[in-house]
């Protein structure tokens, strides 16, 4: 990769993200060993351990992908077995674990599926108090220790939030100030930053908000007080927003519904909600639900869940989707991962056979556009999207009767190749375009779950326009 994308990862990143790479080598080496305090099972979260929010995640297919590996290590069996009542099976699941793994740099020490799992124990042991054996609690407790020095600040986002919990139910449940104290200045450190003053989190996707939102009402459930109550309120305000029709968060940005804890979250407000320091926009209009994304793609220093596509939208009709997401489908780096990242698989404008910005690896970026929210009512959406000198500025309105007009506006100099795509759900809409380019259909790849795809369609407008042009569409419904 070329050398002005390393130079643009590293001027972007945080300073804590550069030292805790550097140190990352030496720090996943460490493995503290202190004598083992007394366990007490926690009994506040219980109730939540027992809903639904805490199934644990079924990935679709085999394979060697690293996500899988990390699910691996999770400890969802172990938990998914106390929730069953089953103590014998619970433990045999644990020592198996700790017999194939011991100590060692790798995913099943990796911080985030060690703060995982070393949380998913402590809830096994909440809900089924005898399956916190000796064997079982001194391996919980040396893995408590390898999170509090591996937390994961060269990462942020959903990561430290993951460690938090572990450190924050570990010191509760052992009783030491030491852990309690590092979890709770984690979060009072990351949460005035990550949840935006609309109660979004700033990596942008609905599905890993939940994620987080989980974290947090666990954590609350352990020790009251820790997370603010509005935080939580907020966010709970936003994940029921972000909600499709069908009860499943949106899936803008990175995740897949098998990810996506299922929460009580409240009734979402009719008319338009905006949610302007995150970027989206959700109109609720009787049978009609329109979600469209007009803000920053993610935040410059972590690009890792961001996909390029400011101002797409999804749009549900009487409970069925109409336009949709293409969903992520794969965390491995390659065409699959960058297709379904890019411009051209969503419901917006590509130019000159490029993405609003540069895609690398798995989780990088380059520079990340500007995105402008001009205008929301309950009737009519507005925003921009900068690409290098040319300006994309898309309207949406609500005509009546079920009939969505969508109006492209591309400023600029010269002669471009443009793509205008709608990715078609099974709902039933007359969609015709509008300006000088024809419209025609074409298969196109959806995943709303990881490793599973199926052949959708989408109407696309493709042709090459002299700027100033007006492209769009017009959707009955």
């Amino acid at each position: 990769m070329s050398l002005p994308l390393y130079a643009y990862a590293l001027r972007t990143a945080k300073p804590r993200q550069v030292v805790a790479r550097a140190l990352a080598p030496v720090r996943r080496r460490r493995f503290p060993e202190r004598p083992v305090p007394a366990f007490a099972p926690l009994a506040g979260p219980v109730r939540l351990w027992r809903s639904s929010a805490f199934e644990p995640a079924v990935l679709a297919g085999t394979g060697g992908e690293r996500l899988r590996s990390f699910h691996a290590h999770y400890g969802d069996d172990m938990l998914r077995l106390a929730r069953a009542g089953d103590v014998v099976a619970a433990l045999a699941d644990a020592r198996a674990w700790i017999a194939a793994n011991p100590p060692s740099p790798g995913d099943a020490w990796h911080a985030y599926t060690t703060s995982t799992r070393a949380g998913n124990w402590i809830a096994a042991a909440g809900l089924e108090p005898r399956v916190a054996e000796p064997d079982v609690v001194a391996s919980l407790w040396r893995q408590l220790l390898h999170v509090a020095v591996n937390v994961e600040d060269g990462v942020l986002g959903n990561h430290v939030v993951r460690n938090a919990r572990a450190l924050v139910l570990g010191g509760a449940a052992f009783g030491d100030q030491a852990l309690a104290r590092l979890g709770r200045r984690l979060l009072e450190r990351e949460l005035p930053e990550q949840i935006l003053p609309d109660g979004g989190h700033y990596e942008r996707s609905p599905v890993y908000h939940l994620v987080v939102l989980r974290d947090l009402l666990e954590i609350d459930a352990a020790v009251p007080g820790i997370v603010p109550a509005s935080t939580l309120e907020s966010m709970r305000r936003f994940a029921a927003a972000l909600c499709r029709p069908d009860g499943a968060p949106a899936l803008f940005n990175d995740g897949g519904l098998d990810l996506a804890p299922a929460l009580v979250l409240g009734d979402p407000l009719q008319g338009a909600t905006v949610f302007a320091d995150t970027g989206y926009v959700v109109l609720r209009d009787g049978p009609l639900w329109l979600a469209f994304d007009c803000g920053l793609p993610a935040p410059a220093f972590l690009p890792a869940h961001a996909h390029a596509d400011a101002l797409s939208f999804q749009l549900w009709w009487d409970g069925r989707p109409v336009v949709v997401d293409p969903g992520t489908y794969t965390y491995e780096a390659g065409r699959a991962r960058n297709w379904f990242r890019g411009t051209a698989a969503h419901s917006t404008v590509a130019l000159d056979g490029r993405d609003q910005f540069r895609l690398w690896g798995s989780f990088r970026s380059g520079p990340l556009p500007r995105v402008e929210l001009v205008e929301a009512t309950s009737v009519r959406l507005v925003a921009c999207v900068d690409w290098p000198g040319v300006r994309h500025r898309r309207t949406i309105e609500l005509l009546g009767n079920g009939v969505v007009g969508v109006t492209d506006d591309l400023v600029g100099p010269g002669t471009h190749d443009v793509l205008s795509s709608l990715p078609l759900g099974d709902g039933l809409a007359a969609i015709e375009p509008v300006g000088m380019l024809a419209a025609s259909q074409e298969g196109r790849w959806r995943s709303e779950r990881f490793f599973e795809r199926e052949a959708g369609r989408a109407l696309v407008q493709r042709g090459r326009l002299r700027l100033p042009a007006t492209i769009g569409w017009t959707i009955r419904c």
